[in-house]
């Protein structure tokens, strides 16, 4: 593995909204004190008056992003998801409400955020913005992935979060053949007929990996991409759910919302009608909340590295070949 080809998510961010604050005035940053972490330097270097630092105060900001918003302007308001909108739900949700072209961008989110801990570990981000209803949610997998749908974000107009990671990461392309990536659209990254992972965020690779190891016993795993979740494309996880007839479901997030509850809801209420058979699942994600560790320990410890995911893919086909007796 090249170390030096890794990069994270944020990396992605970084590099995207320099390149918007070239092409378009409207766009502005706010900041929470975080311009370093989240790769804002050089936006706020090369565009002083279009770059807001609002302190530790994220109920303050989201106010002003707010406004900027209503007279006209693009902001994209950035801190860490435990902040944003970890603390500032509240104003979030009128923001929401009141359909506003906000670009909110939560960072370190996950396990992954590493040795920051239990504090800094957004597990439930996911489960608010989810609930929002008219607000776009994009989970990008990769830096390159990142810098193309922070652009796509940009130009869909209302409110999005776009979920990001500090973790470097390999890029999705040193695995497979990476197909085109659309806002809103699922991306089959591999095809499989014996079961489907649908994946999200840094959860993507390690799906990748437990995919390829276990084709060497035979084993034609889906992999999936939901890096919208918001909008959910419903009909590609119906229709994977039919072929395999076996899914997992998998994101670094608590098990018991966010990605994990939107796709078994979709199968469930399409049960008797789309889906004509039923459905062995199993889902991969957080039951507690984090702690402090090395990312790569962390992920291994809570199950959510590859191999944790080729233990759920032998249970998964155990269940269905249950199902099917």
């Amino acid at each position: 593995m090249n170390l030096s080809k890794l990069k994270a998510t944020r990396d992605g961010f970084g590099a995207a909204i320099l390149e918007l604050g070239q092409e378009n005035e409207q766009i502005v940053v706010l900041c929470a004190d975080l311009r370093e972490s989240l790769r804002l330097d050089q936006f706020a270097k090369n565009f002083p008056n279009r770059y807001v630092e609002c302190g530790v105060a994220e109920q303050n900001m989201m106010g002003i992003g707010a406004g900027l918003a209503l007279a006209g302007k693009i902001p994209f308001i950035a801190s860490f998801a435990v902040f944003n909108p970890g603390r500032n739900l509240d104003q979030l949700r009128v923001a929401v409400y009141s359909g506003l072209n906000m670009k909110i961008m939560g960072g370190h989110a996950g396990l992954s955020t590493g040795e920051d801990g239990a504090t800094h570990q957004a597990l439930e981000d996911l489960a608010i913005v989810c609930a929002l209803p008219n607000l776009t949610v994009v989970v990008p997998a990769d830096n390159e992935q990142s810098q193309i749908l922070t652009k796509q974000i940009a130009i869909n107009n209302g409110p999005c979060y776009l979920r990001l990671g500090r973790k470097k990461l390999e890029a999705i392309g040193d695995f497979v053949k990476s197909p085109e990536i659309v806002l809103g659209q699922a991306q089959v990254l591999l095809e499989g007929n014996d079961l489907t992972i649908f994946a999200c965020g840094l959860m993507v690779q390690e799906s990748l990996k437990a995919a390829l190891e276990v084709k060497k016993l035979g084993i034609k795993v889906e992999v999936i991409n939901l890096h919208t979740l918001k909008p959910l494309d419903e009909k590609a996880i119906l229709h994977s759910a039919n072929k395999t007839a076996a899914v997992i479901v998998a994101s670094e997030h608590e098990i018991n919302s966010g990605l994990n509850s939107l796709v078994i809801q979709t199968i469930a209420k399409a049960s008797g009608k789309e889906i004509l058979h039923p459905v062995a699942i199993e889902s991969i994600g957080t039951h507690s909340f984090g702690e402090s560790g090395k990312d790569s320990e962390l992920l291994r410890k809570y199950g959510l590295d590859y191999l944790g995911i080729i233990k759920k893919i032998k249970l998964v086909l155990e269940k269905k070949k249950k199902l099917n007796s």
